[in-house]
Parts: C-alpha cells; structure tokens; sequence
C-alpha cells in the first residue's frame, strides 16, 4: 500500500462511529435507613448529660462541702474544694 492508501483508510475510520452510551440524567440517593437512627444514637449522651447535670453538680457540692468539714477537723487549713495538697498539714 501506498502512503495516499494508507491515509485513506485511515480517514475512512472516522467516519465510522462507536456506540456511545447515553448521558446519565438523575442519580437517586440509596436510603440508609439506619441513618436517622444512627443520628438519635449520637444524639443520646447529650441528652443524658443535660438530664444529670444539675445532679452531678449539687453532688460535687455535696462532697466539696463534707471534704472541708474534714480538713477542718483534721486541722487542716479549709479550701474551696475541700482537697489539700498536704503542703498545710500539721
């Protein structure tokens, strides 16, 4: 073959077409339906904390006040917290 037969057919592959599939229009989102149970499930340990919350804290209070009661009759120096660090300790 020469060089013109050559380039001749290779023109004459650009005329022929491949099948071409056709475009995607939409794509549908698969529901999870665990998804909104698994939200509520992170969702719970706030809920719990914001419940017991006041609990904790007049408990701590309850606790810091009977700590002191202690140092005092240790004769310890009294602190907020009712936890010295022994640096006051007779």
């Amino acid at each position: 073959m020469s060089i013109f037969g050559i380039a001749k057919k290779g023109f004459g592959m650009l005329g022929k077409s491949k099948k071409v599939s056709p475009t995607i229009k939409s794509v549908k989102p698969i529901a999870n339906k665990d998804s909104a149970h698994k939200i509520n499930l992170k969702k719970i340990p706030g809920r719990v904390q914001k419940i017991h919350a006041p609990l904790l804290e007049s408990q701590e209070k309850t606790l810091a006040a009977y700590r002191q009661v202690n140092q005092k009759f240790s004769g310890e120096k009294k602190t907020k917290s009712g936890i010295s660090k022994g640096k006051d300790k007779k």
